[in-house]
């Protein structure tokens, strides 16, 4: 068998846990590719199974992630996973996919959410510890060691939101998604003593919101507040409201 791990990850706390799927998964004989929507355009009708997971930006998925699940996922009936990483025990965001998917003829067996640590500390929260992020990742281990098994046994195992929950974050995201355009604008600067101009964060950006020219670096109206070209960056050249920032690694 052959697997996608569809996935968008900022400060890496998904790709973490798409990684222990591939780890579990392909000790039990199952092939996985990583895929990144925001590096890869289109997707190949080649699997036997999809693994969908992404962060939670305030309550829901992050737009671009949702568009490219509803551009490139034609319709089919394969079964599915579902999954979200958050600091809290769950989110709607799962839902959002969990009905598109439904509605193009998947089945999702499982649809579950994976606590991380908190990484949006540099707008608001406590950064967590080390001993936090150890913990976080051995609990995110155990859970997805075990909804593998689940999903290799054919049982399901749907953790749900309620409808109100979901129709009450719609709101609040979009609210979100439109305070996240100029954040970088508003927040960020670039250290240029630091910056090596490895221009990173400008290809790696998911919405191509940086731009490099004429030696310095210009932020557009399409942020979604990811953070990837703040915690990223490999010199820690950003700066973010006149401060340098501790860098967040998983």
């Amino acid at each position: 068998m052959k697997a996608a791990i569809i996935y968008f990850s900022g400060t890496g706390n998904t790709e973490y846990v798409c990684k222990l799927f591939k780890k579990y998964f392909e000790e039990n004989g199952v092939s996985c590719v990583l895929i990144d929507v925001s590096k890869k355009k289109q997707l190949n009708d080649d699997y036997d199974f999809y693994i969908f997971g992404a962060p939670i930006h305030s309550e829901l998925f992050p737009k671009n992630y949702v568009d490219w699940v509803k551009q490139n996922i034609k319709q089919g009936d394969k079964k599915c996973i579902i999954f979200s990483t958050q600091a809290s025990d769950k989110a709607a965001g799962p839902f959002e996919i969990f009905n598109i998917l439904k509605e193009k003829g998947y089945k999702v067996l499982i649809q579950d959410f994976i606590s991380m640590p908190n990484n949006y500390y540099v707008v608001a929260f406590k950064k967590p510890t080390e001993e936090d992020i150890k913990k976080a990742k051995q609990e995110a281990d155990k859970k997805v060691k075990l909804l593998v098994k689940k999903f290799l046994d054919d049982e399901i195992n749907i953790v749900k939101v309620s409808k109100f929950r979901f129709k009450l974050a719609k709101i609040v995201y979009k609210m979100f998604y439109e305070y996240s355009k100029g954040w970088a604008k508003r927040n960020l600067s670039v250290d240029m003593k630091l910056c090596v101009k490895c221009l990173k964060c400008v290809k790696n950006c998911p919405t191509k919101n940086i731009k490099f020219s004429n030696d310095k670096f210009e932020f557009q109206n399409k942020c979604i507040s990811c953070q990837k070209c703040l915690h990223a960056c490999p010199t820690n050249a950003y700066i973010y409201k006149g401060k340098r920032i501790d860098q967040y690694k998983i």
